[in-house]
């Protein structure tokens, strides 16, 4: 979407800059910002001891995993006087699932919620009828019990998370989602100390509840003001001198991009989506997009009582419409401190973590095109804004409330009539965009043919980024080979991605910037068995 399409939505009355733009008085792009909803966020603590993800309980008395969740509202004592009230899993903020490779997997999900819901196990390999996409509804008040084995590849850092269409924003941006860490039989790292680090954000009104969605959000992505570490503001985590950490994190957030670094040390990317690389990749910063993880080490000053920061730089996706306040300012995941411990040696790694093969030369290539499109109301634009405006006026009479920042918010279901497209087409349920046979490799070339980044997620799959276009046009090998199942691409970058799918079925795709899924940019892909007709 142009810049002049969101002031032709603006004169429709469907953004209203004046609302918008209140707390600051300046565009987005002259540097403006919304004001900064300090009451919520002073009145969360920082500092505190890092908060180790709750377990998921096992209730299995032989092998394997079985486990019980219950999706409910839950009230929780936030930031006072009034619990905010959330949506979770078993009660419990940023929950964790164990397991390891070749467990047999059975969870029983009773949804306590008002809307169907389902449960997505994002990065796991398993049957198509597991997989808790959109098209397999938990109805309110229902149960549905996943079953599906932990195969060999399946080792690795992923995450769960609800995925019903129509209402996967609210859900998501109520907290409800949780981490899951497939151990691997034989762990080279096993004795390496670790936390696992669940980023998620909040945006919260004046009365301490969940603020709705505004028009800004479904243009960007929902970014909340309190940017949450396991479900705490920047909290402390402190170690012997000289300590290698190794922080395994999982962008959990509806929109936000974090840009991950810490001052004066070398980050050594060890793992991605997909579990371990082959060798450390040594960098000085890592962008981490929503719905991808990573597995990093960092060595520590062998100084006692040294103090660093895990931080999230500004990363700049190109914002539609006034910034949130956080947007250009760099903002502290969690503070790191050396205590006065003995100094702990450095680790050696093993030359070799694992060993990823190249996939073969495809069989099948596809196109598939991000867009974005504003619909033609040239004929009747004042007629629509009457309407528009009408609408907006009796909504925040009857049933709206000033939601952050003072600023007039809109309902989940007062979205701005923007196209989010894959391929020129908008999500439809049931359509099938393409087929393909399992096994069977294919190449898809992905261009981002907008004005802002996207990250684009595939389910069932993980695959290798083999080639990726500059911005003069000009393709090139990337530096490392890992296993993906989500990738940033920037605005008219072109990637070319190979995978292969080793399940039948029907397998989404999408951006996972969840407000743009659920706008439209989302389609499927069917799988066949081999022999089978396409």
């Amino acid at each position: 979407m142009l810049r002049r399409d969101f002031m032709r939505l603006s004169a429709l009355g469907l953004v209203s800059l004046s609302s918008l733009a209140a707390a600051t008085g300046r565009h987005a792009h002259m540097h403006g910002s919304h004001a900064a909803n300090t009451t919520m966020t002073r009145q969360l603590p920082e500092q505190l001891p890092l908060r180790k993800l709750p377990l998921i309980d096992n209730l299995s008395a032989s092998d394997g995993f079985r486990g019980q969740l219950q999706t409910a509202i839950t009230e929780v004592d936030l930031i006072g006087p009034e619990k905010t009230r959330l949506w979770l899993y078993n009660q419990q903020l940023t929950p964790l699932i164990e397991a390891t490779e070749g467990d047999e997997i059975s969870i029983q999900v009773d949804n306590h919620l008002h809307q169907p819901t389902t449960v997505h196990w994002h990065g796991i390999h398993l049957p198509a009828s597991e997989d808790g996409g959109p098209h397999d509804l938990i109805q309110p008040h229902q149960q549905r019990t996943y079953q599906f084995q932990l195969k060999e590849g399946n080792a690795g850092l992923h995450w769960f998370h609800p995925h019903p269409h129509d209402y996967l924003s609210e859900q998501i941006a109520h907290s409800l989602a949780g981490a899951f860490l497939v151990h691997p039989k034989h762990d080279l790292l096993a004795d390496l100390p670790g936390e696992l680090l669940m980023v998620t954000d909040l945006r919260l009104d004046q009365q301490g509840q969940v603020a709705p969605h505004t028009a800004a959000d479904w243009m960007n992505g929902r970014e909340g003001d309190l940017l949450l570490v396991n479900a705490q503001r920047n909290p402390n985590l402190e170690v012997a001198p000289g300590t290698t950490l190794r922080l395994r994190l999982i962008n959990a957030c509806a929109g936000r991009y974090l840009r991950l670094a810490i001052p004066e040390h070398q980050l050594q990317l060890i793992g991605t989506d997909g579990g371990y690389l082959e060798q450390a990749v040594t960098q000085d910063e890592l962008l981490l997009v929503p719905g991808q993880r990573c597995d990093l080490l960092v060595r520590l000053s062998e100084q006692s009582n040294t103090t660093v920061e895990l931080l999230n730089l500004p990363y700049d996706r190109d914002w539609m419409g006034p910034e949130p306040a956080h947007y250009r300012q760099t903002e502290t995941l969690m503070t790191l401190a050396t205590n006065t411990s003995p100094v702990t040696p450095a680790i050696v790694l093993p030359a070799r973590l694992r060993n990823i093969a190249p996939l073969d030369e495809p069989k099948v290539q596809r196109q598939i095109e991000l867009s974005e499109e504003m619909p033609n109301h040239s004929e009747h634009s004042s007629e629509h804004a009457q309407d528009s405006s009408a609408m907006m006026a009796d909504h925040n009479g009857h049933n709206g409330h000033n939601g952050h920042n003072g600023q007039v918010a809109t309902s989940v279901s007062e979205r701005p009539p923007i196209r989010f497209m894959l391929n020129g087409e908008i999500f439809s349920p049931g359509k099938i965009m393409f087929e393909g046979q399992v096994n069977e490799v294919e190449e898809w070339e992905v261009f981002n043919n907008s004005h802002m980044d996207h990250p684009f997620h595939v389910h069932g799959t993980h695959f290798q980024v083999v080639a990726e276009q500059d911005e003069q046009g000009q393709w090139h090998l990337p530096t490392y080979r890992a296993w993906l199942d989500t990738v940033n691409l920037k605005p008219n970058q072109r990637l070319k991605l190979r995978l292969a799918f080793a399940e039948p079925g029907e397998w989404m795709f999408h951006c996972h910037i969840i407000e743009h899924e659920e706008m439209g940019m989302m389609a499927s892909i069917k799988i066949n068995l081999t022999g089978e007709t396409i």
